[in-house]
């Protein structure tokens, strides 16, 4: 099985650990990549305020499917919440209490979810105005969802380098 050397390039086909052309040693194991989709969201969280560069659409994807399962959780608790005290007082107790958890998480979220669409948006060479397209019912909606959707410019652009 043949080796590719990563400095030179050329293909070795010795069990050797070093590269036959340039002598560099080959990696004695592949590198692990620990992912999981919650390294996105709080890569995200975490350059809430950086609104330049740009974003691949699998962070931005990532990032999106972590947010929807956490509000998916908290309403599926909050119905069963709900459920259980449904004729009491306590109800109004648990609503009130799910209204303000709600209202906080969506002030947390905001300025996470602008960044990434504005980056998202920067890879595809195109302005963060774009998301002001969120302002026209359904079809505004449809289109800036299409356009989180498209791959970015597979080159540099105006935004930023092109990353792998």
């Amino acid at each position: 099985m043949a080796k590719i050397c990563n400095k030179c390039g050329l293909e070795t086909y010795t069990n050797s650990t070093h590269c036959e052309h340039c002598g560099k040693p080959f990696e004695s194991s592949p590198k692990k990549v620990n992912e999981t989709i919650l390294i996105y969201y709080i890569d995200a969280i975490r350059h809430y305020v950086d609104f330049s560069g740009r974003t691949k659409r699998k962070d931005y994807w990532m990032f999106m499917l972590v947010n929807f399962m956490i509000i998916f959780v908290a309403l599926f608790v909050g119905l069963i919440l709900l459920s259980i005290t449904i004729e009491s007082p306590l109800s109004y107790v648990v609503m009130f209490i799910l209204f303000i958890l709600s209202i906080l998480y969506s002030s947390f979220i905001l300025f996470p979810i602008l960044s990434i669409s504005v980056r998202r948006l920067h890879d595809q060479d195109r302005s963060g105005l774009f998301l002001l397209f969120n302002l026209i019912p359904w079809i505004g909606n449809l289109g800036v969802v299409i356009l989180m959707a498209l791959p970015g410019t597979p080159y540099d652009n105006r935004y930023g380098p092109y990353k792998e």
